[in-house]
């Protein structure tokens, strides 16, 4: 495995693959939510609606001559944005293969004025004219919830370790202070990217992640065999990347 980082802004990155004739099996966007945050003096978070839309379409654009025919694409999202966004990826040449939620019980953002949001759409995408990705729904199971069910333990001494996992996933969010976090905003899960990853590729696949950020998805790749091409403008996520490549 020969993982990778690129200091550039993903769609420079993706047009720069598209030159090496790079395949990409798996990619996964969480890009900046564009509410204002402030990340860096490189990241403007606070883009016109219509700029923000172009950036998510023209990075899927820019994905799609690389990503292989049976190549699967994820964004994660607020579920607001992601209904706006979908028609432009669409537009693009891609199929929503399926709408997923990812639920946490974060005990955060509670407001007077609505229902605490405590969940993200995970939008799954595959090229239009794909009949069916790359899918193994047993990849990453769910624990059985009934262990002691006679019909469960047969399936159990078969080898089964679990069931297909339901379209919406309850995974906690990295909270500061947790082992899992490496002092970066918003840190995805490992276990959120751990079953989109193993559910969509297969050992030796390369899975990309456009706005690396902590660099989360090396571990998952390098834990299970795929190879990692990691993008983000903000030289400071290269720090994470080295951190892990050197096993620090």
């Amino acid at each position: 495995m020969a993982h990778r980082f690129m200091n550039l802004d993903v769609v420079s990155a993706l047009n720069q693959l598209q030159t090496e004739s790079q395949e990409i099996n798996t990619a996964f966007f969480d890009p900046p939510y564009n509410i204002g945050f402030r990340y860096s003096n490189l990241v403007d978070d606070n883009l016109p609606e219509n700029e923000y839309h172009d950036l998510i379409g023209d990075t899927f654009e820019a994905l799609k001559p690389i990503l292989a025919a049976d190549g699967s694409a994820f964004l994660v999202h607020y579920p607001e944005a992601c209904a706006r966004l979908l028609p432009i990826i669409e537009s693009k040449g891609y199929r929503l293969q399926q709408w997923i939620s990812w639920v946490y019980p974060s005990n955060i953002g509670m407001t007077k004025k609505r229902f605490t949001t405590a969940h993200r759409a995970l939008l799954w995408f595959v090229h239009a004219e794909c009949e069916q990705p790359k899918f193994n729904n047993k990849a990453d199971p769910m624990p059985y919830k009934n262990p002691t069910d006679p019909r469960v333990q047969k399936q159990i001494a078969k080898g089964s370790k679990g069931v297909s996992p339901y379209d919406w996933w309850e995974i906690n969010m990295v909270k500061a202070g947790s082992a899992e976090h490496k002092g970066w905003y918003n840190q995805i899960p490992y276990d959120l990217i751990k079953r989109m990853v193993l559910s969509t590729t297969d050992p030796n696949d390369v899975v990309l992640d456009g706005f690396a950020g902590s660099c989360s998805t090396w571990p998952v790749c390098n834990d299970h065999n795929r190879t990692a091409i990691l993008v983000d403008l903000d030289p400071n996520s290269k720090k994470h990347f080295d951190d892990f490549m050197n096993g620090s």
